[in-house]
């Protein structure tokens, strides 16, 4: 028998990994790539799976296992060709339970959970505003809706981002149950930057052009401090408002951004940035990482001092895992070449091997990787983040994009389209 665990496939909403969000979706993706330690479980030895159950789905589908459903949603190859469609199964024997349609012209950016229920988060092809639905995860029956992009909180609220083309706009903070509007805060033209706890946003932080800084309990709304900084260059708006866990990080003077403490709003340091450099800051499990969005490599710096701590151009990117850090560097295709790194010196502790990552994200300590092998064969191993365990689940035949585990199921994503489930083996 192979022990399912109970790693469920983007179970909650995804608290923001990175708090300024200035590298966008697709860098927040491969932030998720790198958001895992593990250790090699050696060969491909494993049972082959070949009992299997299946599931209609498009190719490039987004899927969801909440407890024992399986939901499943059209992909981005769908958009404009009528593909609206999001379903939900039951597992682990793949049998339809209900089909939701969404309003015609949109397409899904993601499913999450939140307070029981599924959140479906869809947007107009092409422009639109971004519209949050809340399902009956067994019938599909409608909830309640709320405009915006839904954003977790530490005190398990949720907030909806809906900002306007100037950075304007709002943030709302809704019961999770009822949907109900609960209080509003405006945005200024630079948006809103947040600080994370473990399990969603704590405090949300909102800085305008002039500098005056408010910093509001993400559950309460509540005002907590407010201050100054110096102002935008332009009066218009910062290239950077970032928050990094306890300090905000502005730019100041042409080529250069400032870290202020978030308790005091005092000015802790200054370093200097390219400034044609898509760059963004990030918290590195005690100290402060650099990147450039166009670069390979991560600088390190002191959060005291602002000093450089090391450098290392070999790495497409970092992220924490409780005192360490998970580098990724290119190997194989999608597969990434993983390594754990001590955050102080930058140097390798243990070098992790080669797998693709599916599912989860730096709050969640399960997931799943996924290598290649030979034959036209996948290999599925579990991934215990602070355990720093690998587990071979299965072999199966074929290739896939992507895999998920419930409590009495294996579900994965065929490269082709469509998707196959495993029962657990009693």
């Amino acid at each position: 028998m192979i022990e399912l665990g109970e790693m469920r496939h983007g179970e909650e909403l995804d608290p923001p990994s990175d708090p300024g969000r200035p590298p966008g979706r697709a860098m927040r993706a491969a932030a998720l790539v790198v958001a895992v330690l593990l250790t090699l479980a050696g060969s491909a030895a494993g049972p082959t799976r070949e009992r299997q159950v299946a599931v209609p789905a498009p190719q490039g589908a987004t899927f969801l296992l909440v407890a024992d459903r399986l939901v499943v949603a059209d992909g981005p190859g769908t958009v404009g060709s009528g593909g609206r469609l999001v379903t939900g199964h039951r597992l682990p024997g793949g049998e339809p339970l209900w089909r939701f349609t969404l309003p015609a012209g949109d397409h899904v950016l993601g499913l999450s959970t939140v307070a029981g229920a599924l959140l479906v988060t869809s947007s107009p092809a092409g422009a639109g505003d971004t519209i949050s639905t809340a399902l009956d995860v067994d019938t599909g029956a409608v909830r309640w809706r709320q405009p915006g992009y839904p954003v977790p909180t530490q005190s398990g609220t949720v907030l909806f981002e809906t900002p306007r083309a100037d950075g304007t706009g709002t943030i709302r903070s809704v019961d999770p149950v009822s949907g109900r509007p609960r209080w509003s805060l405006p945005l200024p033209g630079n948006g809103v930057a947040y600080r994370v706890g473990d399990r969603g946003v704590a405090e949300i932080v909102l800085v305008t052009a002039a500098g005056r800084v408010e910093i509001h309990d993400a559950g309460s709304g509540v005002l907590l401090r407010a201050g100054r900084v110096p102002p935008a260059a332009d009066r218009v708006s910062y290239r950077f408002t970032q928050v990094v866990g306890d300090l905000l990080l502005v730019d100041g003077a042409p080529g250069t951004v400032t870290a202020y403490g978030l308790d005091r709003l005092d000015r802790r340091w200054s370093v200097p940035v390219e400034p044609r450099a898509a760059a963004w800051f990030a918290d590195c499990a005690g100290v402060v990482c650099q990147r450039d969005q166009v670069a390979v490599g991560v600088r390190a710096i002191d959060p005291a001092t602002g000093r450089l701590l090391w450098r290392d151009d070999r790495w497409l990117g970092v992220s924490p895992v409780g005192d360490r850090l998970l580098a990724a560097a290119p190997a194989v295709g999608l597969e990434l070449e993983l390594a754990m790194l001590d955050p102080g010196t930058g140097g390798v502790v243990a070098r992790l091997g080669r797998w693709r990552l599916s599912g989860g994200d730096r709050y969640q300590p399960r997931l799943l990787g996924l290598r290649r092998l030979s034959g036209d064969r996948t290999l599925v191993a579990d991934l215990d983040v602070r355990a720093g365990e690998a587990r071979v689940r299965a072999v199966l035949p074929g290739s896939w994009d992507d895999c998920a585990v419930g409590p009495g199921a294996l579900v994965c994503l065929r490269t082709a389209g469509g998707l196959a489930v495993w029962p657990a083996d009693r």
